[in-house]
């Protein structure tokens, strides 16, 4: 397994996922960012309610690295407008040699 994750981030909207990864890219806590947009999200809300909320979003896909967690998910903790906003990580278990090099390098 190698040391590269996606990380999903839900978004307010694009500005918000395009800041925010903007963001990511010059603290160098990515090396890659993108913006899907819009998204329709069903969730549970408030918690402990048992209701069902609806809201258009944007997702933003991350691509960095296990030893960066730490530090985006401050950063994006930081910058979020949500209360309690969805910051995932997915270790990627297979990634080509060219792009993970290239990846360790742009994230050094």
């Amino acid at each position: 397994m190698s040391d590269a994750m996606l990380v999903i981030i839900s978004c307010n909207d694009k500005v918000q996922a395009e800041q925010i990864g903007d963001q990511l890219l010059k603290k160098k806590l990515a090396a890659c960012t993108q913006v899907v947009n819009p998204v329709d999200s069903m969730f549970l809300w408030p918690p402990h309610k048992n209701q069902v909320d609806y809201a258009q979003e944007a997702i933003l896909l991350v691509k960095t690295l296990d030893s960066k967690w730490k530090a985006l998910e401050k950063e994006v903790i930081r910058a979020h407008s949500y209360e309690n906003p969805e910051i995932i990580a997915v270790p990627l278990s297979h990634v080509t040699a060219k792009y993970l090099a290239w990846l360790k390098s742009e994230l050094s």
